[in-house]
């Protein structure tokens, strides 16, 4: 009986111990669907804390006959407040350089401009699989840009659309 007893017992926490998954610390993902219409985007994630992340995004978009385009590239921190981080639901912020760039079709001449900008995020994000390394993430958010273009001073706010990302968790 007391044999039948350490077995059981030394069995019983080895088994919970088996299924302790420790969460991804990095996370690369896009958006295969926009990627398919020249929306081009590409994230990476890393887990600085129990509660946050830090990262950098990149985005080109060709607008029109392609040879107008949108480019921009992004640093942002965000908070889960459920200490599971990179997964379940969270929000953040986000600073970044956003460049805009036009062709005259009448002469041919090109026009960039660049901004900068400061924005905030909210979304939710699965780690799928037994190991946590499948992630999809749904979001929303608006960027604030500030710059010169030319004569003018710019301000205006866009929204940001984290329509789906898919990616590899490590």
């Amino acid at each position: 009986m007391f044999l039948a007893a350490v077995v059981i017992g030394a069995a019983i926490p080895s088994g919970a111990r088996a299924q302790i998954v420790t969460p991804p610390q990095n996370v690369i993902s896009s958006n295969p669907i926009l990627d398919m219409f020249t929306w081009y985007n590409l994230e990476y994630e890393r887990r600085v804390a129990p509660n946050g992340t830090l990262g950098l995004a990149g985005t080109f978009v060709e607008l029109g006959d392609g040879n107008d385009h949108y480019m921009a590239v992004t640093a942002f921190y965000r908070y889960y407040p459920q200490n599971d981080a990179p997964a379940g639901f969270f929000f953040g912020g986000r600073f970044g350089v956003f460049g805009v760039t036009t062709e005259n079709d009448v002469n041919d001449d090109k026009e960039s401009t660049t901004l900068t900008g400061i924005g905030i995020d909210i979304g939710y994000t699965w780690m799928i699989g037994s190991t946590r390394s499948f992630a999809i993430s749904l979001g929303i958010g608006a960027v604030r840009l500030f710059g010169d273009a030319g004569d003018e001073d710019i301000a205006m706010t866009l929204p940001t659309i984290r329509l789906i990302n898919v990616g590899f968790a490590f």
